[in-house]
């Protein structure tokens, strides 16, 4: 059976360490699916900010023009247990929400939840491209490089609805 972005959570090994895809594993992988689509180099961004209404602005990831503005963000946070739940954002806009932090220099911390998302924002959450690893190096089946491929085939998804 082939691992994908349908089926990993079946995949999970008790006993094996866990980590999870960063927003610097994520950026080159969204920029390399954004090429590949056609999108030329200098029609993206890193780390725009979108004003979404006359109070809420959303500090984009990735952002990229194809005859209007489009970008993704990317949560960066994750728990345990792991749960096939938690991608259920991907195939229902209503479930997608995003929690931005704002620090201030004084490290004080304030949480805004953006939901629902604009219609050109696609999320993605670190909290669902996980992996796992052993110090033996044993291959596990949702290996880091597994976790890369569901995270493209997820940016895929999402690209079909801008072609």
């Amino acid at each position: 059976m082939e691992i994908d972005n349908a089926n990993y959570y079946k995949h999970f090994k008790d006993g094996a360490s866990i980590n999870w895809l960063r927003a610097s594993d994520a950026v080159p992988i969204i920029i390399d699916e954004l090429l590949k689509n056609g999108i030329a180099y200098h029609k993206i961004s890193v780390g725009d900010l979108l004003k979404v209404n006359d109070s809420t602005r959303l500090v984009m990831t990735v952002t990229f023009d194809k005859e209007k503005k489009y970008g993704f963000l990317y949560e960066s946070s994750h728990s345990l247990p792991l749960d096939p739940n938690d991608r259920n954002f991907l195939d229902n806009p209503q479930k997608a929400a995003y929690l931005q932090a704002e620090n201030d220099l004084q490290g004080k911390v304030k949480f805004m939840r953006i939901a629902p998302l604009p219609s050109n924002v696609f999320l993605l959450k670190q909290t669902v491209y996980w992996f796992q690893f052993d110090n033996n190096g044993t291959r596990l089946p949702v290996s880091k490089e597994m976790a890369q491929n569901i995270i493209r085939q997820d940016i895929r998804k999402y690209l079909k609805s801008v072609q």
